[in-house]
């Protein structure tokens, strides 16, 4: 597994939030069975934009005939090949329903599954104190599975942001915690030039060197920093944080060499509901919860059921149907149009039980506990 791919690379490209998620007002429902299944009203659109057009004949056409009538603009039939406002509003709404499946099947993956095989990690709760920004609570990081001594980055996914890289050279300690590593030994002093090297940076040998000093710099990436800079050595690395309902801590350690890694999450303060073993939960995927995450577990797979969501009066149907486990993940926009915010009802009925939750979303809904 290449876990610069799967994680640093998805920062990149999955992770970006589409500006004004809730304007188009598009909802997307699915189940997780080896990856997040989303669907959702999005309609089609031509894709022949940009065809070529035949070249003009290069010989001259024969005069037309006093009697024809004379071909003015205001008659052509409109350009095929140039977009509506309806066909770019849809085109910019599929883009919008992309980036919105992406990242809600990347928070859905988010953990074992986006872990290197044999590795885990876990967050362990050391503390909660009152704060006026809210319940700060710290976490200590427990793994198992990475190669002894493999020197790793800390990583932070917060709620409207990428994947960021916020930590280096950290280790896993016998007891499996993840821990600030001692500074790596000074390496040899280099040797000094030989004799009559030039200082345009070529050896006296003839041999080209580089010559930093000249050279166009390529665009510095920000440097993360050491746990050195602000860690005693063998100190447990600790993720201190306070967190809305329903708003997960998700955090990953990535080996230096990219090639493996692991990822964990918790929901300090869920938002749940269960009835006769079943259970619903519903994890923000955005401030306000201009999306959230609705997981299922612990439904019959084998049963007829209804499930869907309720916003002012209005039902939609969620396609949730459980896997063989009993676990279900969907994805949903709550937003209502002529609304800035509401409370959304989440249902499952069937026979075997009638769990629902319900959630607020909206203008400055998001509040830490």
């Amino acid at each position: 597994m290449n876990f610069q791919r799967d994680i640093e690379q998805a920062a990149r490209d999955a992770f970006v939030y589409p500006r004004n998620m809730h304007s188009a007002s598009v909802f997307f429902a699915g189940c997780l069975a080896a990856s997040l299944c989303l669907s959702s009203s999005a309609q089609t659109m031509d894709q022949s934009y940009g065809s070529q057009q035949q070249p003009a004949p290069t010989a001259q056409a024969p005069a037309a005939p006093s009697s024809t009538p004379q071909l003015k603009l205001e008659s052509l039939p409109p350009d095929p090949h140039t977009p509506t406002p309806e066909e770019k509003a849809a085109a910019e709404a599929a883009v919008q329903r992309a980036q919105v499946q992406r990242i809600a099947a990347a928070m859905a993956n988010w953990g074992p599954k986006a872990s290197s095989p044999g590795i885990t990690l876990t967050l362990k709760e050391m503390s909660r104190e009152k704060a006026a920004a809210g319940t700060m609570i710290t976490y200590h990081l427990l793994a198992n599975g990475f190669a002894p001594g493999t020197r790793l980055t800390l990583l932070r996914w917060l709620l409207n942001q990428n994947v960021t890289a916020v930590l280096n050279g950290i280790v896993i300690d016998a007891s499996g915690t993840a821990v600030c590593a001692p500074p790596a030994p000074a390496s040899a002093a280099p040797r000094a030039p030989a004799s009559g090297t030039a200082e345009s940076g070529t050896a006296a040998s003839g041999t080209a060197v580089s010559n930093p000093s000249s050279a166009a710099a390529p665009a510095a990436t920000p440097a993360v920093p050491d746990c050195t800079k602000t860690m005693q050595p063998n100190a447990p690395v600790e993720i201190t944080t306070a967190t809305a309902r329903g708003e997960a801590v998700r955090v990953g350690l990535i080996a230096e060499d990219k090639k493996s890694g692991a990822a964990a999450s918790v929901v300090p303060f869920p938002i749940t509901g269960e009835d006769r073993g079943c259970k619903l939960e519903v994890v923000l995927g955005a401030r306000d919860a201009e999306l959230v995450l609705i997981e299922g577990n612990g439904f019959k797979p084998d049963v007829s059921f209804t499930a869907g969501t309720e916003t002012f009066g209005e039902k939609t149907s969620l396609a949730a149907k459980p896997d063989a486990q009993g676990h279900f993940v969907a994805a949903m926009t709550p937003y209502v149009q002529g609304h800035d915010s509401g409370n959304t009802v989440i249902y499952y009925q069937s026979q075997a039980c009638t769990p629902t939750v319900s959630f607020h979303w909206g203008k400055d809904s998001y509040k830490a506990e």
